[in-house]
């Protein structure tokens, strides 16, 4: 279940913020939940990815530091072989690398 949380929140509790556009990481992050949304005038705005002290955020008018398209489109295409051969187990380890990988 995630929270309603605002732009101004997400950055004063995370060290790193990183935007993803919508859709980006629709594999990466298949088999968890985000745990904050944000919203504004015109409604649901991005889904907030906790990672320890880094947030991914992902979604219509997403924030934080854009992440390299190429680096996105890397790690995405592994997740999307990993899902479709059902190997959700290691969907783990990959986001572990992508995480690293942002640093």
């Amino acid at each position: 279940m995630s929270i309603k949380a605002t732009k101004k929140s997400i950055n004063q509790t995370f060290l790193k913020v990183f935007c993803v556009p919508y859709g980006d990481i629709q594999y990466l992050t298949k088999d968890i939940a985000p745990i904050a949304y944000t919203c504004g005038m015109y409604g649901w705005n991005a889904d907030v990815y906790a990672f320890g002290s880094i947030a991914i955020v992902t979604g219509y008018r997403p924030f934080g530091k854009e992440v390299n398209r190429d680096l996105i489109d890397k790690f995405e295409n592994r997740a999307k072989e990993i899902v479709h051969d059902r190997r959700y187990s290691e969907l783990s380890e990959l986001r572990n690398e992508f995480i690293k990988a942002l640093n």
